[in-house]
C-alpha cells in the first residue's frame, strides 16, 4: 500500500461504514473499503508517532474499572438530581499528568470527561496539566480524592496502552476555584 493508504485505518473505516449502514452484506463491506480508500487518498493523515502498545490484561482492567466508575458516578449524579437539597457549587481543579505521550494524555482526558459529574475543561499539551470541573464538591478531601481517581486512571491507561509501565512520582496542583 502507498504511504497515504494504511491497512488499519482502511479496515477501521470500513467497519464504521458497515455499522452505520446497520447490516452486513458484501456490498456494504466493499463500499466501505472503497470509501475508506478514497478518504485516505483525499484526506491523508500524518503517521501518529506514539509509544502506544496494547497490553491485554491492562486493557481489561482499564475497561472493567472504567465501567464500574461509570455506573457508580451515574448513580451519584442521578441522586443529585432527585435528592431534596440543591446541588452545591462545583470546583475547578488541576491534575498534573505524568505520561508524556499525547495520545495517552488524550485517552485519560476523554475517559475522565465520560464519567458523569466531571468535565474536562483543558489539557495543556506543553505542561500536561488537566483542568477539570467537579460537580457538587468543594471539600478539600473530596477534591484530593478526585485527583487521586484521575491519577489512578492515568496509571491504568499507562498499564493498558503505554510502552513504559513504571510508576512515576505523582504531582498535583493545588489550584481550586469554587464556582459562584
Amino acid at each position: 500500500m502507498s504511504n497515504r493508504v494504511r491497512l488499519t485505518p482502511t479496515v477501521g473505516l470500513a467497519v464504521v461504514w458497515v455499522l452505520l449502514w446497520g447490516n452486513f452484506s458484501w456490498g456494504n463491506v466493499l463500499a466501505g473499503l472503497l470509501v475508506a480508500l478514497v478518504v485516505q487518498v483525499l484526506f491523508p493523515l500524518p503517521h501518529v508517532m506514539s509509544g502506544v502498545r496494547v497490553h491485554p490484561w491492562g486493557l481489561l482492567v482499564l475497561l472493567g474499572t472504567f465501567l464500574k466508575d461509570l455506573v457508580t458516578a451515574s448513580a451519584a449524579v442521578a441522586w443529585l438530581a432527585v435528592r431534596p437539597r440543591p446541588i452545591g457549587p462545583g470546583t475547578v481543579i488541576e491534575v498534573q499528568l505524568t505520561v508524556e505521550d499525547d495520545l495517552l494524555r488524550t485517552v485519560v482526558a476523554e475517559l475522565t470527561s465520560l464519567v458523569p459529574g466531571t468535565v474536562v475543561i483543558d489539557l495543556d499539551p506543553s505542561t500536561g496539566v488537566l483542568t477539570m470541573h467537579v460537580l457538587d464538591r468543594t471539600d478539600p478531601a473530596d477534591l484530593q480524592a478526585e485527583r487521586l481517581r484521575v491519577a489512578a486512571l492515568e496509571d491504568r491507561v499507562r498499564r493498558a496502552l503505554g510502552k513504559d509501565t513504571g510508576q512515576p512520582e505523582r504531582h498535583t496542583h493545588e489550584h481550586e476555584k469554587a464556582d459562584r
